[in-house]
């Protein structure tokens, strides 16, 4: 269990060397910088554990609703980013019993081909550790992206209706 965690908190440091941490102050921004920053830190100091990462990993749930609640990320962005925090969750819960295994191999299973197209069984097979860890950070630059790209896909959007003189339908 904690090379798991140690292996993923590695990779999520290794990670965040390529990404501008602190280019934007938008909630989004915060919320994925801050993920970023606190398993950097749990990886460059070597620590982490179950107990440090729940507690991080609640925290930043809290900190999405508080940002959701008021208004400053989206459905879309936040639907993606918990859903990352509770594959993460899934991944570092003791389970030395294996109660959870079936649970835990087809959700991450499911992640992981969600975000790579690679189908993957049997997370707990510690080979397997290096797509999940893969598929983290996929989906954390993806999410960045999603930030950064957002404006642009709103005027796309506006150029298509234009085109085809279609809009979709509001909720």
């Amino acid at each position: 269990m904690h090379r798991k965690i140690i292996f993923i908190l590695v990779f999520i440091f290794l990670f965040s060397f390529n990404l501008n941490l602190f280019a934007k102050e938008e909630a989004g921004y915060a919320l994925l910088d801050k993920l970023n920053l606190e398993f950097r830190e749990m990886a460059m100091k070597g620590t982490g554990g179950w107990e440090k990462v729940n507690k991080l990993l609640e925290e930043l749930m809290a900190d999405a609703k508080k940002a959701k609640k008021e208004g400053l990320i989206d459905p879309v962005f936040y639907r993606k980013y918990t859903h990352l925090l509770m594959i993460l969750k899934l991944v570092v819960i003791p389970d030395k019993e294996g109660i959870l295994t079936p649970l835990i191999d087809r959700e991450v299973g499911n992640f992981v081909e969600n975000v790579t197209g690679k189908r993957i069984e049997n997370i707990t097979d510690k080979s397997k550790i290096g797509c999940f860890a893969s598929a983290i950070a996929e989906e954390i630059m993806n999410l960045y992206l999603y930030l950064r790209t957002k404006k642009d896909r709103a005027k796309l959007m506006k150029e298509l209706e234009k085109k085809f003189g279609a809009k979709p339908k509001k909720k």
